[in-house]
């Protein structure tokens, strides 16, 4: 199986992955320029498993809310695509339908669709007289309360080689921080800024946190809530579930029976995942209101883009306008923020909201 991850065709592949929509940059053109000396040496590190992850070189994002990301090597970048090709394939028979994050084919879209369908379905089921109530739970800091050994103790389980199973440890287990040689003044200070940040996200001494930045963390993330999924699904039976990375729902018309399933759930996540509910978003509503999940609001008949979506969509498109009429951006880039926008849009009721937008 190990030896798979470092054949060369294997790298030739995960190699194009790596550098799709970044080709350009320098570091990668830089690379590119040696590529067959460079994948090579990568090969000799991977086959005599000397390879350890470079360190990394974190920034903040700030949308919607402010995250320090983690950006790897290059390098690095083509071990980790390289062994998500090979790996991924034996977790997903794994994992439960209704979970849609970091997997082919099932993103926010169909995550929308099916929250529809069991709207419908439960309505159906219980009659249209009958209240409907959503239990909506988020994971607190979930990428940085992830621990290590009960990550490397769920993959183990499915992972049988030694070698390969040692790679994934590395991965998991090596950090550290960078800056740019010679940094100005600018790239000092917001450095030493996001430093604090950064030591909370992940933590060496005890041993939690998945970098948020590296391919292998959305596999990995969604191994561990592989948990929670089967935990849900086969021991509490619950009929209505999904799952978008650290945010589900639970859909059911009585009110008592989901606070019994959120207590058992919390229990459930602090015992064997040393995880924990965040307290200011757990509600229970009536989905009469609508259920907010993934960018939408969705409803049994319709569903609308959701408000903060919406504001910071049509934030970011006003200010890329700006940047077309002062020539500090390509008309091309525009067209594509458009597309983007129209491709979220579509898959809401929003014929009027579209002609609105785009007016001029």
């Amino acid at each position: 199986m190990y030896e798979q991850i470092y054949n060369l065709e294997k790298l030739c592949f995960a190699f194009k992955k790596a550098q799709l929509d970044n080709r350009y940059k320098r570091k990668i053109c830089a690379y590119n320029f040696n590529l067959e000396n460079n994948l090579l040496c990568l090969r000799w590190e991977l086959c005599h498993e000397t390879y350890f992850p470079r360190s990394y070189t974190y920034f903040m994002l700030h949308d919607p809310k402010t995250r320090a990301i983690a950006a790897p090597n290059f390098r690095d970048r083509i071990v980790q695509h390289s062994l998500v090709n090979l790996i991924q394939p034996l977790f997903e028979k794994q994992f439960i339908f209704d979970s849609y994050a970091c997997r082919v084919n099932k993103g926010t879209h169909l995550a929308a669709k099916r929250l529809k369908r069991f709207l419908m379905a439960s309505r159906s089921f219980y009659g249209k007289n009958t209240s409907i109530y959503v239990l909506q739970c988020d994971i607190r800091k979930y990428f940085q309360s992830v621990s290590w050994e009960i990550l490397l103790k769920i993959i183990k389980k499915t992972i049988t080689c030694p070698k390969t199973f040692r790679l994934i440890k590395k991965i998991v287990t090596t950090h550290q921080q960078t800056l740019v040689t010679k940094p100005t003044n600018l790239q000092l200070s917001l450095f030493e800024s996001t430093k604090n940040t950064v030591q909370t996200s992940i933590s060496a001494k005890n041993k939690t946190g998945l970098p948020i930045g590296n391919l292998t963390s959305q596999l990995f993330a969604n191994i561990y809530l592989n948990e929670l999924d089967h935990f849900v699904k086969d021991r509490l039976r619950v009929r209505w579930y999904g799952r978008y990375m650290d945010d589900f729902y639970i859909i059911n018309s009585d009110v008592a029976y989901l606070k019994q399933m959120r207590d058992r759930i919390d229990c459930f996540l602090q015992t064997e995942l040393q995880l924990s509910l965040h307290p200011k978003k757990l509600s229970i509503k009536n989905v009469t209101a609508g259920v907010p999940f993934v960018g939408y609001r969705t409803f049994y008949d319709h569903v609308l883009v959701r408000s903060n979506t919406l504001l910071r969509i049509e934030r970011n498109y006003r200010s890329k306008l700006r940047q077309v009429k002062k020539g500090t951006l390509s008309n091309q880039k525009l067209t594509e923020t458009i597309a983007s926008i129209v491709g979220h849009f579509k898959h809401a009721n929003s014929y009027g909201l579209t002609k609105c937008l785009f007016k001029h």
